[in-house]
C-alpha cells in the first residue's frame, strides 16, 4: 500500500542505536513503524536516499559507441547470489561462455540459506546472448560459498569460503 517498513528488526535497531529504546519500548510499538516514525526530520537531515531499479544479475556489453547495453541473463542466474563470473570457452567453439559461482550459506536466520548455485555455466552464442547449460552437462558439483574463480589454461580453479581450492579440468 505504498508504505516502506524497516528491513531490520527492533532488536537489530536497538543493538545499533540504544537511544531508540525509549521510542520503541516494546515490539508492538515498532511493529507498524515506518521511517518517519523511527527518525525525526532533524535526524534525517543530510541523509542520502538510495533506490534500486533492479536486483537482477545482469550483463552489460559495450557497443561500438562505447555505451553499455544491458542484457538479461537466464532465470537460473537469479536463483542464488553471484560472487564471481569468469569467461571461458567450455564447448571449444570459439565463443565466450560464462561461469557463475556464489551462494551464502551463513545468512541471517530469518532469511535462511541462499545455496541454489552448484556452479552455473552459460553458453554464449557470440552475439551477447547466453543460455543455461544443465548441471549434468556442465559437470560442476560445488557445495558452499564460491568467492573466486580463475581459468588457467584449461583448468578452472575455484576458491570457496572455508574450504580447500577446487579445480575442474575442461574436456
Amino acid at each position: 500500500k505504498g508504505k516502506s517498513f524497516p528491513y531490520i528488526t527492533r532488536d537489530e535497531l536497538l543493538d545499533q542505536m540504544s537511544i531508540m529504546r525509549t521510542r520503541f519500548p516494546n515490539y508492538q510499538s515498532y511493529s507498524d513503524a515506518i521511517l518517519k516514525d523511527i527518525f525525526k526530520p532533524e535526524e534525517l537531515k543530510g541523509a542520502t536516499r538510495l533506490e534500486a531499479n533492479t536486483l537482477k544479475t545482469m550483463l552489460f556489453i559495450s557497443d561500438a559507441s562505447n555505451k553499455f547495453q544491458a542484457k538479461e541473463l537466464p532465470i537460473e542466474v537469479q536463483e542464488s547470489p553471484i560472487f564471481t563470473i569468469t569467461t571461458l570457452d567450455f564447448d571449444k567453439n570459439g565463443k565466450k561462455d560464462l561461469f557463475f559461482g556464489g551462494n551464502i550459506n551463513h545468512a541471517r536466520l530469518k532469511f535462511g540459506k541462499y545455496d541454489a548455485n552448484y556452479g552455473l555455466l552459460l553458453r554464449g552464442n557470440g552475439q551477447g546472448q547466453f543460455s543455461s547449460i544443465t548441471q549434468q552437462q556442465a559437470g560442476f558439483r560445488l557445495t558452499g560459498d564460491v568467492r573466486s574463480a580463475v581459468l588457467l589454461k584449461d583448468v578452472l580453479i575455484l576458491g570457496l569460503n572455508q574450504q580447500p581450492l577446487k579445480a575442474y579440468k575442461m574436456k
